[in-house]
């Protein structure tokens, strides 16, 4: 069975709480993959930091066990490198990492 990465880039509130959060949560509770991960990227960042509802996603899914990622690079420029640490998301450089995952046939990477 193969990993799943979900590369959150949407900002936009049904993308989010219709398929971003639902699909990644079940997809890990309901072992629809061997694991999954998240990597937010972009324009998400600053939503998180902003929006408590989406923060409290990230916790959710960090407290079952789902990793999750951030790029460093975005998160500096865009300020929210510190808020992201602080819910417990690993914030590091992500295109060795990203790469990685698109170049194997372990994973699959859904990016929206």
């Amino acid at each position: 069975m193969k990993k799943l990465l979900v590369v959150w880039k949407s900002e936009n509130e049904i993308d989010i709480s219709k398929f971003i959060v639902p699909f990644t949560y079940n997809s890990k509770a309901q072992n629809w993959f061997s694991g999954v991960e998240v990597l937010i990227w972009g324009g998400s960042q600053v939503v998180i930091t902003e929006t408590p509802k989406y923060q409290e996603y990230v916790k959710t899914f960090i407290h079952n066990e789902i990793p999750v990622y951030a790029c460093k690079m975005c998160a500096d420029d865009t300020g929210s490198t510190e808020m992201l640490e602080s819910l417990g998301v690993n914030v590091m450089y992500t295109g060795v990492y990203l790469a990685e995952k698109l170049n194997s046939s372990d994973w699959e990477v859904l990016t929206i």
